[in-house]
């Protein structure tokens, strides 16, 4: 008896992500290639959930191929000076052909730091920095050895997430970093993140140490006539009937935010192979609902962290997200003073809840104005 094809959903969301699921950024792509590649270091923000790390991934893996040497480092897994020496290092390791002969040559690069491998429960190697206690970590070492190493081609060096520095003795952190890099030639580094108004705050003031370090790159939403024949080839692709009115609609109702249209796509998706392969209005709602659902412990417990009176701000801004902190819309939906409410939202954009636009005031997720409406 032959075993029924199972179908694959053309979908991905929630992690970095290539081809087949990547779309479009070819502009991007070539940007930063040729920013990268002449020398030229770059901060690049956006909002959260845009693609950031999909992209930068794909070009590394491009100039990989053409010779370039490239170092990825996420400062999400960094919680002190010496783990990002550690996860530095290693990605350098790794950006070298032989391990032995790399190890004797970084080994003659840091006097001062012994490198100490074992192996992990699933046979990959490890790597920790050893050297004398009795005097503070010898970062600068560490930081430059890409200068040290880079030959014809400038080596790509990526910091993803560069704003959690902050919390790691931030400005000192920061300043013993650009006291080497600021003499590399020979390296082209990325600062990357999700918190643009954290990430940009340390390269536009100038009392920050990366103040001016490097060009400014706003990542922006993709075109929605580049999503709309996405969605119409890989709903096509795998048998489902969609109109261009309910891609449309996807596109709009999870507000063209790169990740969040990947997610409405593939629980709509889902939902249409239980109707006979059609994708409706009727099959789009009740995918948004189970969407809700899944996220209802996530929201819930967000919500139930906050004061009342930030319970109160939030819904204002639902009902209404233009010029909130003017006397009149205080009145109106009777929030308390505009320096509480202006508390209130600093806590929203730090959160990543909200997102501010000239004096305008977005939800980065489209979907927990849903939730809330409900509340």
């Amino acid at each position: 008896m032959t075993k029924k094809k199972t179908k694959k959903n053309p979908f991905r969301y929630g992690i970095a992500v290539d081809d087949p699921y990547f779309v479009d950024r070819e502009q991007e792509l070539k940007d930063l290639d040729q920013w990268l590649t002449s020398g030229q270091s770059l901060v690049i923000y956006s909002s959260r959930r845009y693609g950031k790390t999909s992209l930068i991934l794909k070009l590394l893996k491009q100039l990989s191929k053409r010779g370039y040497k490239t170092v990825y480092v996420d400062f999400f897994k960094v919680y002190s000076r010496s783990k990002f020496a550690e996860l530095y290092y290693r990605s350098i390791l790794e950006a070298m052909p032989s391990w032995e002969k790399s190890i004797r040559k970084l080994s003659a690069l840091t006097k001062s730091i012994r490198p100490v491998f074992s192996i992990d429960q699933d046979g990959r190697p490890l790597v920790t920095l050893d050297w004398n206690k009795a005097t503070p970590f010898p970062l600068d070492e560490i930081l430059d050895l890409p200068q040290k190493l880079a030959g014809g081609k400038p080596w790509i060096v990526v910091f993803d997430e560069f704003q959690e520095i902050n919390d790691l003795n931030g400005e000192n952190f920061e300043k013993e970093m650009r006291a080497s890099m600021i003499h590399h030639d020979k390296v082209s580094y990325v600062f990357q993140g999700s918190r643009s108004h954290m990430l940009l705050n340390m390269f536009t003031r100038k009392n920050r140490a990366f103040y001016q370090f490097g060009k400014l790159f706003e990542l922006k939403k993709i075109p929605e006539d580049v999503q709309q024949k996405f969605l119409e080839r890989k709903f096509r692709d795998s048998g489902i009937e969609a109109t261009p009115d309910i891609i449309q609609e996807i596109i709009s109702r999870s507000g063209n935010v790169p990740h969040y249209v990947q997610y409405l796509a593939s629980a709509a998706w889902e939902h249409s192979l239980e109707n006979d392969g059609t994708l409706d209005s009727k099959t789009l709602n009740a995918a948004i609902e189970k969407i809700l659902i899944n996220q209802n412990d996530y929201y819930l417990s967000y919500y139930e962290d906050l004061t009342a009176h930030q319970k109160k701000v939030l819904h204002a801004i639902l009902q209404d997200n233009k010029n909130i902190f003017n006397a009149g819309y205080i009145e109106k939906y009777r929030l308390h003073a505009v320096s509480s409410v202006q508390r209130a939202v600093e806590r929203f954009i730090k959160d990543g809840v909200l997102e501010k636009k000239g004096n305008i005031y977005f939800f980065t997720d489209p979907f927990f104005p849903a939730w809330l409406e409900k509340m």
